[in-house]
């Protein structure tokens, strides 16, 4: 999955970072609360660490259900395969998907759009209204719910017409658009420990997680994340939201980060890492974003000792298959609390 602000191409960086700094992650209790789409969470998991895991937004919570809070099938009434099985056997019906993301269900309206074919936009709301009466008839766990809401939300990303995120749809139709549409099995990964997850805003997150690391990945600019991703939260939430313009996207103004502003980002993470139950805290960054590095290192200074690490790095464009933009440089900043 594209995804702005990833750091799947830098796990080597952190992971050497947090090994020559804290030492083995076997056993330690790592959190990722800033978690996307799970990759550091994932790193942490795999190299024997009990995970903490935190997202705002709904599709990541589903993610990291799926790729971190589980180490195996979820106890449910409905079994993994025997659900996704019957999903992908549904036929397509003509619900919100079909009639507000595709060319033919917006034919004649104010706004024509382009996201998906109508067979694979029909077959997301059969999905979706599937889970939702499964889940409100107690057939499936909420664990259950959102593991099969991590397979729609990966598929649907597979058949986007779409140049990286949802902020704009193609006008000429990529190939993924005509995929047909499957939900496919995650592989579990168990590290024996009991995980977390959490899909809170991290201000109000801070005095209920403790541990002995805490990476922390805040957006380096002022793009907020719900825009971007308004689809993927639709998936999984299916609440046929009051969606607006060309590119109909949720309403977000109750979701706005201060992280992504520029005035109110540098307070807001020296809040989060004050507050922190952590002796260490890791926070990637780079050397382009809003906050003033400088700044933040002698903010930082005044809770413990800081160490910076520094690594090449290319610019995420949405609009250039997820390349381009010139290297910058990724900033590792470590902090040993007092």
């Amino acid at each position: 999955m594209r995804y702005i602000g990833s750091k799947a191409r830098i796990l080597g960086f952190i992971s050497e970072t947090i090994n020559q700094t804290f030492g083995p992650l076997k056993g330690a209790v790592a959190a990722d609360l800033f978690t996307g789409t799970c990759c550091v969470a994932e790193m942490f998991k795999a190299q024997g660490a009990q995970v903490i895991t935190n997202d705002y937004l709904r599709f990541s919570y589903a993610l990291q259900v799926a790729k971190v809070k589980l180490n195996a099938e979820p106890a449910s009434r409905i079994l993994y395969e025997e659900a996704l099985a019957e999903l992908n056997a549904l036929e397509g019906i003509e619900g919100f998907f079909f009639e507000e993301y595709t060319l033919e269900g917006t034919a004649g309206a104010p706004y024509a759009r382009n996201y998906f074919s109508s067979g694979n936009a029909k077959k997301i709301d059969a999905v979706c209204t599937c889970l939702a009466r499964w889940r409100s008839r107690g057939d499936i766990s909420s664990d259950m719910f959102h593991l099969l809401s991590a397979s729609l939300v990966d598929t649907v990303t597979k058949v986007s017409n779409i140049s990286g995120t949802y902020g704009a749809f193609l006008k000429i139709d990529d190939h993924r658009k005509f995929k047909p549409l499957e939900l496919r099995p995650f592989t579990f990964a168990d590290n024996g420990f009991e995980n977390l997850a959490y899909c809170q805003d991290i201000m109000d997150l801070m005095e209920d997680v403790t541990g002995d690391l805490l990476y922390l990945d805040p957006p380096y600019n002022s793009r907020q994340y719900p825009p971007y991703y308004h689809i993927l939260e639709t998936a999984v939430l299916y609440d046929a939201p009051p969606i607006y313009g060309l590119t109909g996207r949720r309403p977000y103004k109750d979701q706005l980060s201060p992280f992504c502003i520029k005035e109110k980002a540098l307070p807001a993470l020296l809040d989060v890492v004050r507050r922190a139950r952590f002796p260490h805290i890791y926070i990637s960054y780079s050397m382009d974003g809003i906050m003033d590095y400088q700044e933040l290192c002698k903010g930082l200074s005044s809770m413990g000792k800081v160490q910076s690490y520094f690594k090449p790095h290319r610019r995420f464009k949405s609009n250039n298959g997820g390349e381009g933009g010139g290297p910058v440089k990724e900033i590792i900043i470590y902090v040993q609390k007092r």
